[in-house]
């Protein structure tokens, strides 16, 4: 993530705060369907704001939320003490290629692409490896992330949207600008349109994220030795079948890791 905006947490959490329920009502699906105990506890890496931290109690789970920007976790501490519950989520300081919590959760969530910014397989193996190891046998990793476009891509493709909060309006827009399937990169870039109370600034933020192959991605699971691909969701909560050709095309789908 970009220094710049994630210094800037109340921006973020405005941009990036939106109703929850469903995507929670889908959790809940996939442990009922999935996960053959109850999941109590959950593990969110990269939390930023907070925005599941204070939202994952009120549906009876307790969460525990990591993430390596002092910024974020001040922001998303404060969030808890305001509106959450300190006794049923916290945010602590880590990083996700080393964290690792000794079979303490049910559960972990990984949304809105985090996990793009870890770059290379030894990376992205040492972080599945790590959160199998800290979810209990049967638990799910759900990570929420969108592979490479099958066609080449002429033009920035994104979305744009408005959020507002307390008289402060962000509208955003995310495109990916090129992908590189010979460095594994995606070049992505992220303009905000900031009004503060009329006094309006732009941000314009590039990000470097890891360009997701299906295929490569699977591999790089089975190589961490403590997770497995149970589930395939697609960005409308529909199960695909785990054999579905994976592109952009299909948006930002689910992916559902079991802990062995």
């Amino acid at each position: 993530m970009s220094e710049e905006l994630y210094s800037l947490p109340e921006i973020y959490d405005i941009a990036f705060t939106w109703d929850l329920t469903k995507e929670i009502e889908f959790f809940g699906r996939v442990f009922q369907e999935l996960v053959p105990f109850e999941v109590e506890r959950i593990l969110e890496p990269a939390c930023g704001t907070g925005r599941f931290l204070v939202t994952l109690p009120n549906h009876g789970y307790r969460v525990t939320g990591y993430d390596r920007s002092d910024a974020m976790l001040a922001y998303a501490r404060k969030r808890i003490a305001d509106i959450g519950d300190p006794g049923k989520a916290e945010a602590v300081r880590e990083d996700m290629t080393t964290a690792r919590f000794d079979r303490e959760f049910d559960a972990a969530l990984n949304s809105i692409n985090s996990l793009g910014y870890l770059l290379s397989d030894d990376e992205i193996v040492s972080h599945f490896r790590n959160t199998g190891e800290s979810l209990r046998q049967g638990g799910v990793y759900v990570v929420h992330i969108s592979c490479a476009y099958e066609a080449p891509r002429d033009e920035p493709t994104g979305g744009t949207w408005e959020m507002e909060r307390d008289g402060i309006r962000v509208k955003t827009t995310w495109d990916v600008e090129r992908e590189d399937h010979e460095t594994k990169i995606s070049h992505q870039i992220n303009t905000m349109e900031i009004d503060d109370h009329g006094e309006k600034t732009m941000l314009l933020d590039r990000h470097v994220l890891r360009l997701w192959i299906y295929e490569e991605l699977q591999d790089l699971v089975r190589r961490s030795g403590t997770l497995e691909y149970a589930a395939l969701y697609g960005e409308d909560f529909a199960r695909l079948p785990l054999d579905t050709h994976v592109t952009g095309e299909l948006g930002n789908c689910y992916h559902i890791l079991r802990a062995v």
